[in-house]
């Protein structure tokens, strides 16, 4: 075992005692170093180990690779799982570039089959210079500062603050074997160049320890990052409640830490879709009118309904109408039961003047153009008004049955009755209408 990783682990504490360990392994040399030195520690520190490795399904090589983790497996009799997926399909369908889907995917393997384990991956110190250089060329802020955080949930980075060269020399001199994967030897991404070219030209001309000062500046932003986090936490349960967000109370906030819950929200529920453009057109939502509405994929949506702003997943439903009879009919909008010569008022309850009905009754949903007169009124009311001003979500307006005849609309069900059809001294028949909702 290498002393430097047995140190960096015990002062660290990235492992520890009775642990179970899910580690990322590649068969590149980060991930072989951190993969020969847990099996070292194995037995004095009583670990469970899962080896997980994703081929990405590009490379020629993937194979040899994936063969080469699965004999190294078999060899330390250690678990082990295989995951195959096409990252440049993925990233197609996703809109996102083959590196982020790459990412995704790899990660979701992981949280598959951690059951409970640490999840150990392979970033070590000069990953940490490499990922903040990237960052800086891309305009990141403080958090994007941190870098690589070596505890993220159950995620676990042991050999992050070592650097590259150490972990070389031991699996050199020690004759471990590992692959190469030769993408990474070639300038063709932003990545590579950083770390072939960028470097060290810095290293030669401006900072020969430029990898170090820059995980120096991760430190540091780290400990303004905890406490924007703080903050940002604070404001994220103080203005999301009930599924939504309320959008008074965003408004209330800075311009930047509104930005920082609005991501923390997709961080938590949608992160295939934090992009800084995302964020800014859900804040620049706040600032419209209620049924104001973006799309953020197929099927996610941001909207704002009165006070509320609500990012979630939509499908679309079609709700079949259906004609009524006496008794219990099974619609799409619940049970209806139909009584004649009862009484009831409430609010999925009511009664009518059955004289007033006018041919037959069903069931739909709303139709353009749909007017009736609510309760106490003695003109029609077109029912998109109606809706606006019981402020009812644009989203659930399809789901509202309407219990019509060949002419009016009788009951907007949950509520109003049409004037029309009320109950009066001159009333001589009387129908009973009952809605159940058994659509859950």
């Amino acid at each position: 075992m290498d002393k430097i990783f047995y140190d960096k682990i015990k002062e660290e504490k990235t492992i520890e005692k009775n642990d179970r360990l899910l580690l990322a392994i590649s068969g590149g040399p980060d991930s072989m170093y951190l993969l020969y030195n847990v099996i070292d520690l194995k037995k004095e520190f009583n670990l469970d180990l899962l080896v997980c490795h994703v081929n990405h399904g590009i490379r020629e090589n993937a194979k040899n690779d994936e063969n080469f983790v699965i004999d190294i497996c078999k060899k330390f009799n250690i678990n082990y799982n295989i995951k195959h997926v096409n990252m440049n399909e993925y990233a197609k369908e996703n809109n996102m570039s083959a590196e982020e889907a790459g990412r995704f995917l790899r990660y979701e393997f992981f949280k598959e089959n951690a059951d409970g384990r640490k999840i150990l991956t392979a970033h070590n110190l000069n990953d940490q210079a490499e990922t903040i250089l990237t960052r800086i060329f891309r305009g990141t802020g403080v958090k994007g500062l941190a870098g690589i955080l070596q505890f993220n949930n159950n995620i676990v980075r042991p050999i992050l603050n070592i650097p590259r060269y150490q972990i070389e020399d031991y699996l050199n001199k020690n004759n471990l074997k590992y692959v190469i994967d030769e993408t990474n030897l070639k300038s063709d991404y932003t990545r590579n160049r950083i770390r072939i070219e960028l470097i060290p030209y810095i290293e030669k001309y401006f900072n020969p320890n430029i990898v170090n000062t820059l995980n120096r500046l991760s430190i540091n932003a780290r400990e303004e990052k905890i406490y924007l986090d703080t903050i940002i936490e604070k404001e994220y349960r103080n203005s999301f409640k009930d599924d939504c967000f309320n959008v008074t109370y965003l408004k209330t906030l800075d311009k930047f830490i509104c930005q920082e819950v609005i991501k923390k929200f997709l961080e938590e529920n949608f992160p295939s879709f934090v992009t800084r453009k995302i964020i800014i057109d859900i804040y620049m939502l706040l600032f419209k009118n209620s049924g104001t509405s973006i799309d953020i994929s197929k099927n996610i949506r941001a909207r704002i309904s009165y006070d509320k702003l609500l990012i979630e997943k939509y499908q679309k439903i079609n709700y079949e109408s259906l004609y009524l009879n006496c008794g219990d009919n099974h619609s799409d909008f619940g049970i209806i039961t139909l009584k004649d010569n009862i009484y009831k008022k409430d609010r999925f309850n009511v009664s009518i003047d059955k004289d007033k009905i006018k041919g037959n009754l069903y069931v739909r949903s709303r139709k353009k153009g749909d007017r009736f007169t609510p309760m106490g009124m003695k003109s029609n009311k077109k029912l998109k008004d109606f809706f606006i001003d019981k402020k009812i979500d644009r989203e659930k307006r399809d789901s509202i049955g309407l219990i019509c005849d060949d002419e009016n609309i009788i009951w907007v069900i949950g509520y109003g009755i049409n004037d029309k059809y009320k109950i009066t001294e001159f009333s001589k028949n009387i129908l009973n209408m009952e809605v159940k909702d058994d659509r859950n």
